[in-house]
């Protein structure tokens, strides 16, 4: 069978986007597949804002990858012509023995990553709207920040489809198959083959990966919008930086500055209580109250987004263990929007038979084969 494509990529959010921009600027024949509009708000790519950051407390093995992924952020920008990140700086904070503190500690003095430690007085004259209890430690990480993940998927396309990317939407993967000629891939509009396939289908993996037998669970998480009681300039990004606050119990919730000069956003990221989805926004609000008190309990509105989760909470990326022409990124575990334009070039790379320039055994497909759901 004649190749119609050199790679199609089945897929459009975050990752779909940026290995779409990056094969097509490469030059090579990309067919992107999506069953949903560009953007959408069905998935995890969505919401206004995501937080970047280089002190990874969920492991200093991710650091090379997010100082990669800090240099395309900065080149898509310009290559789009608008704004994508904004660096307010982070506060990570939690007792001493915290994931999130002791994490983002170990990766930040691993890779020397800019930051101080402060305790509660000093990141309240810092940052006044904390009032972090006594017994918070606290890791400022000076180039933390937010990106915005509609308008950056936006940008992955709009640059692709320049480049001579052919993206279609609101026509969704069905089934594939791969042999030693290539892929072919069915769609609910028509099949189409290529030399290589990369499937980034965000929570609907298990339906286009159901033979590999991946243990993903796909989480529901609600993100909430207050209208703050000391008003918004308390909350503004010059001085009031993103956050994650790992609490005594167990609980993480994390938020932003107000960038619209009206509404802060904050969710709970994980929970040992309960289940992190089940968080009303008047029991956030009344959570946040301590650390907060500015904050109040005016909701304005919520939007929900899923987390794909794996059971170690590290991502899935690499060659399907049964086909090499077919590419595997899923799995990202609430935490993989930062590194689109990173694993978009790592995917591009891999899809192209060349070797990433990163170690990405942990992410390794092959580690759940024969793993119970």
């Amino acid at each position: 069978m004649a190749t119609a494509y050199d790679v199609v990529v089945a897929g459009l959010g975050g990752f779909g986007s940026a290995t779409a921009y990056h094969l097509s600027t490469r030059g090579v024949r990309v067919l992107g597949l999506d069953p949903y509009p560009a953007g959408h708000d069905l998935g995890a790519s969505h919401g206004e804002s995501r937080i970047v950051r280089q002190a990874y407390f969920e492991g200093s093995a991710y650091v090379p990858l997010l100082r990669r992924t800090y240099e395309l952020w900065d080149r898509l920008a310009r290559d789009a012509g608008e704004r994508l990140v904004r660096h307010t700086g982070g506060l990570f904070l939690g007792p001493a023995g915290s994931r999130v503190f002791e994490g983002s500690l170990a990766s930040a003095r691993r890779w020397e990553v800019p930051h101080e430690v402060l305790d509660p007085a000093e990141v309240t004259r810092r940052f006044p709207a904390f009032r972090p209890p006594a017994g918070t430690a606290a890791l400022f990480e000076t180039s933390a920040g937010l990106v915005g993940p509609e308008r950056a998927v936006l940008a992955h396309l709009r640059l692709a489809a320049a480049a001579g990317a052919e993206l279609r939407h609101g026509e969704g993967v069905t089934s594939w198959s791969a042999d030693v000629d290539g892929v072919v891939v069915h769609t609910s509009g028509g099949s189409y083959s290529a030399g290589s396939l990369v499937l980034a289908p965000g929570r609907w993996a298990s339906e286009l990966l159901a033979g590999l037998g991946l243990p993903l669970r796909v989480e529901r998480r609600g993100m909430h919008w207050f209208r703050p009681r000391a008003g918004a300039d308390a909350f503004d990004a010059s001085r009031f930086p993103v956050w994650i606050w790992d609490r005594d119990d167990g609980t993480a919730p994390y938020g932003f500055p107000c960038l619209d000069g009206v509404a802060v956003k904050a969710a709970v990221h994980y929970s040992r209580v309960r289940p992190a989805d089940t968080w009303t926004p008047a029991e956030l609000s009344d959570l946040l109250a301590e650390l907060l008190p500015g904050l109040g309990n005016e909701h304005l509105r919520s939007v929900e987004c899923t987390y794909t989760m794996t059971p170690d909470e590290h991502f899935v990326v690499g060659r399907h263990p049964a086909h090499e022409q077919v590419v595997v990124a899923c799995g990202f575990s609430g935490h993989g929007f930062k590194f689109t334009p990173v694993l978009g070039e790592v995917l591009a790379d891999l899809a192209t038979g060349l070797a990433p320039s990163y170690d990405l055994s942990m992410f390794d497909p092959r580690r759940f084969v024969g793993a119970q759901r």
